[in-house]
């Protein structure tokens, strides 16, 4: 579904990524690597189609939320996605970034983030 020159970006992370083939290499190897459980919610923002991602946490027995990814269409393919983190977007050592959806809930963006555009605040 992404287009050829697709963009993917995380504001305010300097994480950035251009085309098709280096966002899938990037999934890949994150958030799609096996090493985490989602679930996903449909909703929209700003009139835009978006999903919202949820991360399991073994500890609380639930979803916690994770990022409210905003898709821009053009035609029938995705040609931009922006995702906003659910998370401290504080300087760190790259080993946090490794295991973010494992890092604590921000409660200030799941507000601003999550329930503004009609998403729960955890799963259970």
């Amino acid at each position: 579904m992404l287009a050829e020159d697709a963009t993917f970006a995380m504001p305010p992370l300097s994480s950035w990524y251009r085309g098709r083939d280096a966002i899938a290499l990037w999934a890949a190897g994150w958030p799609l690597s096996g090493a985490w459980r989602w679930h996903v919610v449909r909703t929209t923002a700003n009139g835009q189609p978006a999903l919202g991602f949820y991360a399991w946490n073994a500890d609380e027995e639930s979803y916690r939320p994770f990022a409210l990814n905003v898709l821009t269409l053009r035609g029938t393919q995705v040609s931009d996605v922006t995702a906003f983190i659910a998370r401290s977007a504080e300087p760190r050592d790259r080993e946090v970034f490794e295991r973010y959806p494992d890092e604590p809930v921000d409660a200030a963006k799941v507000d601003d983030v999550f329930e503004r555009f009609g998403l729960p605040a955890r799963l259970d």
